[in-house]
């Protein structure tokens, strides 16, 4: 590790931080933005939307794998202070990108067609859901093309750049909406418009900071690479495929409960999954700071370096969220009561069976870009892909056998089991260190606390119950984290992990 002050880590206080805010800023908005759709267009109108959002999922396991190949030896050429590298990937990448946008969108002009014939939309006119379609869609592959330059922000480690613009992006689009809907009667077409112009306004922005960032960054055709863009091609390849396998976890678990079952049943599901969601967003937003780390260390072939960021990182994580996680599962059902009301006990048992690997999710995470960085992807994709084919036989064949909801949940466990718990930090670990358990500290770490954390709950709750109030459990949550944090810092890390986590902060806090 190095000593004295480091500007390039000392920025990853600041990613993590602006993007946390990024993600409370989005989810205040969706949540705020329902019942105001609902109000102004209708609840059948409505329901378009999120029906739109989901497609694009999709579009973007596809696109967004892409991007984080192209990415990767944009960041690696950064990273080794070569300028013709860095143009010559960063102009194969933009090339790549476009072309990749170019082949899917007659897929979204296809589709945007058919859209009113494939799809219950009500009384909304078939032009309205069509343009919707087309403009939503293809703001989000222009979301995807934006990688390109967000690669760039990453390999200097100012993702925060990134960040900053999707919180505009996030505020200009509800603005749009707001400000189109009071000036003229309430239309799905004006979303559509919102789409597009908050994600031009972004893409001016990551333009505009370009060259701030990297002055010497040159877009020419001179510098194109079709060797080098094969390259990226063939990891950006697997890279789909291990994306496309990740939708054959909760996403597919959820139509075999529809179809199996019904859509009552699979409404229950959607709810647990909503909070498995949510923890996994959180855990995101602090775990994607890593990533310019680990280019950094690769780029540098300083694999000590890369080993130590990861064993901190990963720890961190998994016990920065063992207490939240445990916290969800003693009070299910107060958070249950207070988020959708009464009557849903049938959710509790399925919280009980999926939490607890969600503590293993979060360790992984940290782990996740290992092999896009050495480039060995087609391990992970084929992995991912198999388990996700037996999570859904698993589903299939536990509904038959009557275990009902609960049975697709127990699926999943086991299937989140073998690929984050044991296939993703022994991957990581053959990769970086030639060996398979140099994170299990982590794994045990993240656990013991979260047993324990348990166990306190329990006995507490022997004397005191919670109150299902709002109030009750942000009071409790925030009182019992902070004394959480306050442990943690103190007793869970060594000297030396103390130290790196210092290197994390900026400038001023190392001083103070």
């Amino acid at each position: 590790m190095q000593e004295g002050y480091d500007p390039f880590s000392s920025r990853v206080s600041i990613n993590v931080s602006v993007n946390i805010i990024r993600t409370i800023v989005m989810a205040l908005t969706g949540f705020l933005m329902v019942p105001y759709y609902i109000g102004s267009l209708g609840m059948a109108t409505y329901a378009i939307i999120p029906l739109i959002t989901s497609v694009t999922t999709y579009f973007l396991a596809m696109s967004d794998s892409l991007a984080d190949a192209f990415t990767r030896y944009t960041a690696i050429s950064v990273q080794n202070g070569d300028s013709d590298a860095v143009n010559r990937t960063f102009t194969s990448s933009v090339i790549g990108m476009a072309k990749c946008v170019a082949m899917l969108m007659p897929v979204v002009i296809i589709l945007s067609v058919v859209a009113p014939f494939i799809f219950n939309i009500g009384d909304t006119s078939d032009l309205s859901v069509q343009l919707t379609f087309f403009m939503i869609i293809t703001s989000t592959l222009m979301l995807s093309f934006s990688a390109c330059m967000g690669s760039v922000f990453m390999a200097y480690n100012k993702m925060y750049i990134t960040y900053v613009g999707r919180i505009i992006q996030c505020l200009l689009q509800v603005g749009l909406v707001v400000l189109l809907f009071y000036l003229d009667t309430p239309s799905l077409t004006f979303v559509g418009i919102s789409y597009i112009v908050a994600i031009v306004v972004f893409l001016l922005i990551m333009l505009a900071s370009l060259k701030k960032v990297c002055p010497t960054i040159k877009f020419s055709r001179e510098y194109y690479d079709r060797e080098l863009l094969s390259k990226m091609g063939r990891l950006g390849l697997w890279a789909v495929i291990a994306e496309l396998g990740a939708l054959l976890f909760i996403q597919t678990s959820m139509v075999v409960v529809n179809v199996m079952i019904g859509s009552e049943a699979q409404g229950s599901f959607s709810v647990a999954a909503n909070i498995l969601s949510m923890i996994n967003t959180a855990c995101t937003a602090v775990s994607a700071s890593v990533i310019p780390l680990i280019y950094r260390s690769y780029a540098n072939k300083d694999t000590d370096g890369m080993i130590r960021t990861l064993k901190v990182f990963s720890k961190f994580i998994g016990l920065l969220m063992a207490f939240p996680i445990a916290y969800a599962v003693l009070f299910t059902p107060q958070v249950i009561q207070v988020w959708i009301g009464s009557g849903y006990d049938d959710i509790y048992p399925m919280l009980y069976v999926m939490l607890p690997v969600e503590v293993a999710v979060c360790v992984s995470s940290a782990m996740i870009c290992v092999p896009i960085v050495y480039a060995r992807l087609r391990h992970l994709a084929l992995m991912t892909v198999v388990l996700g084919v037996l999570n859904v036989i698993m589903a299939i064949v536990f509904i038959e056998i009557g275990w009902g909801t609960l049975g697709a949940c127990i699926a999943w466990t086991i299937s989140m089991v073998l690929l984050k718990m044991i296939f993703y930090p022994s991957y990581a670990s053959k990769l970086t260190a030639d060996t398979h358990g140099k994170y299990v500290h982590s794994l045990t770490s993240a656990y013991l606390s979260f047993i324990v954390a348990v166990a306190i709950g329990l006995l507490i709750r022997q004397f005191y119950t919670l109150p299902s109030t709002w109030m009750a459990i942000l009071l409790s949550a925030t009182l019992s984290f902070g004394i959480y944090l306050i442990i943690m810092f103190r007793f869970m890390f060594n000297d030396d992990e103390k130290r790196m986590m210092e290197t994390f902060l900026p400038g001023f806090l190392q001083r103070f």
